[in-house]
């Protein structure tokens, strides 16, 4: 089973991305978890541009349809989730790529329920499927943690366990 995760923040050192580094600790075996980073190289949607006639486009759609399920984790920036991240999602509306895709989604704040909250509607509107038991927060605005810090603090790691745990059962189960 192949899982791609994606964070929402461009920032080189977000805490949404150490921590989808941490989450690549806890899949099960059998599972593969890759994280992509397309949001710096996506041209701005146009509906008037087939996605394979862009290189960029391109390869992210064939990354998402290749793709078993999906593990999203993103800030949120003014009530909301960051436009590149909906850019990419925006890229998918046209294709075949998440049609029926499970996805979770990891929150590094428990401030950002409007941002999972709205992407959750963007992602079922476009036909994915909402593991929801599966998705999680973990506190860790305001911290320094690592992503290997995350992996190895008890509280997170078990969160983190679980909530792939759950999100590869679900899958499997399907």
């Amino acid at each position: 089973m192949l899982v791609v995760g994606i964070s929402g923040s461009l920032r080189a050192a977000s805490t949404n991305g150490r921590l989808l580094l941490a989450a690549t600790a806890f899949v099960p075996p059998g599972t593969t978890m890759v994280i992509s980073s397309p949001l710096r190289d996506l041209p701005p949607f146009d509906p008037d541009v087939a996605p394979e006639s862009r290189p960029a486009v391109a390869a992210w759609v064939h990354e998402i349809r290749e793709a078993d399920a999906l593990i999203v984790s993103t800030p949120e920036y003014a009530r909301g989730y960051p436009g590149s991240l909906k850019n990419a999602f925006d890229w998918l509306v046209g294709t075949d790529a998440f049609i029926e895709k499970p996805f979770m989604l990891l929150s590094a704040s428990p401030r950002a329920t409007v941002a999972q909250q709205t992407l959750t509607t963007v992602l079922e509107a476009m036909s994915g499927i909402h593991v929801s038991a599966a998705s999680t927060t973990l506190p860790l605005l305001g911290t320094d943690l690592d992503a290997t810090q995350i992996r190895d603090d008890p509280v997170f790691s078990e969160k983190l366990r679980s909530a792939l745990k759950t999100f590869i059962a679900e899958i499997e189960n399907r």
